[in-house]
């Protein structure tokens, strides 16, 4: 409901297949939605068109194809790791979680989770944690939706994880 009278505020970044960031807008005011003009509802009511309309301020973004994420008042592990550490090996498997756990532990405290988002070839793009994590299905194609801590994350074609920060300290 807040995301519909303009008190949303949030970060939306894109993604190449490749997993860089192409752009990023912080607003105080955002609202994600499928474009009407181009989409057509299924049998069950469901949108069907994979062009989504971001409004932000009094401007539209109008966006199809690449991984999109859209958060309010979370860190990006994933922007924040990558500024403070080279990483030669470029295979992003699931250790480079725990190189990211080393650096970020006192940030990664308790039964948190982390949510690992990968571009649509599975390379990085963001990692977030949280102590509660809830997901939510979108009435939007190829969304999904999740809480992290009470803040809002939207996640647009895109591969993701949800992985217990316990695993990670073995």
């Amino acid at each position: 409901m807040r995301s519909k009278i303009g008190a949303l505020p949030l970060t939306v970044s894109t993604y190449d297949s490749n997993g860089q960031k192409i752009d990023q807008i912080t607003a105080k005011s955002v609202d994600i939605h499928t474009d009407k003009k181009m989409s057509q509802q299924d049998d069950k009511g469901k949108e069907n068109s994979s062009v989504i309309d971001v409004d932000y301020g009094n401007n539209r973004m109008i966006h199809v194809g690449s991984t999109l994420i859209a958060y309010e008042g979370l860190k990006n592990y994933q922007d924040a790791f990558s500024k403070h550490v080279n990483i030669n090996n470029q295979n992003h498997s699931v250790p480079i979680l725990n190189t990211m756990y080393q650096n970020f532990k006192n940030d990664w405290a308790g039964n948190s989770k982390i949510v690992m988002i990968r571009s649509q070839l599975g390379m990085p793009v963001a990692a977030f944690a949280g102590k509660h994590v809830s997901i939510y299905k979108s009435d939007m194609k190829n969304a999904t939706q999740f809480v992290i801590d009470g803040h809002r994350l939207f996640v647009y074609r895109a591969d993701y994880t949800i992985y217990p920060i316990a695993s990670l300290k073995k």
